[in-house]
């Protein structure tokens, strides 16, 4: 708890050093949540997500470990061991941090939302009038599938994922 005390700290000096803390110091968390065990990716969901697709070969959905960061806060996360990393906030801090910074521009809609982003696999979208940020980053695993048969790709992970975890956060697209 002292480091994240001193990191708050740290954070807070420099975004009211370059003129961006908008009168919205970060506080630190009176407590930290417990690290989230590992689990292997069963049958029924992946990353605790009913549709949301396994980010590799069909054949070894059953073999890797996934770990799940899912508290009552504003932000989600799941790792699919060597396979991809899944994270989603509406953390009104983090995202405007990463609105202001450069390389922020319009991106092709997502799942049927209007975004905003780096690139598309990183982008904030808007959810019930809340700004949603999502992130997807691929590892080696899911590189290594890529030529099989049966693997998915990655604009169809990254649809599939900002309307499965949209649907977690509220969110509903233009459409529906």
């Amino acid at each position: 708890m002292k480091l994240t005390r001193l990191l708050t700290k740290v954070a807070n000096n420099a975004a009211e050093r370059a003129d961006c803390a908008a009168g919205q110091p970060l506080t630190a968390p009176e407590s930290l949540p417990a690290v989230p065990e590992g689990n292997r990716v069963g049958d029924e969901a992946v990353c605790g997500l009913a549709d949301l697709k396994f980010p590799g070969r069909p054949e070894n959905r059953s073999k890797t470990m996934q770990t799940v960061q899912d508290g009552t806060g504003p932000t989600w996360a799941c790792e699919v061991a060597e396979h991809a990393t899944y994270a989603v906030t509406q953390d009104p801090h983090i995202v405007a941090g990463i609105r202001s910074s450069p390389g922020y521009t319009q991106q092709p809609q997502v799942a049927g939302h209007q975004i905003l982003g780096f690139d598309n696999r990183h982008v904030v979208a808007d959810c019930a009038g809340t700004p949603t940020y999502f992130s997807l980053e691929f590892g080696q695993a899911y590189w290594s599938a890529v030529e099989t048969p049966g693997a998915p790709r990655t604009k169809d992970l990254f649809t599939n994922f900002v309307d499965t975890a949209g649907k977690h956060f509220g969110c509903a697209t233009a459409a529906s």
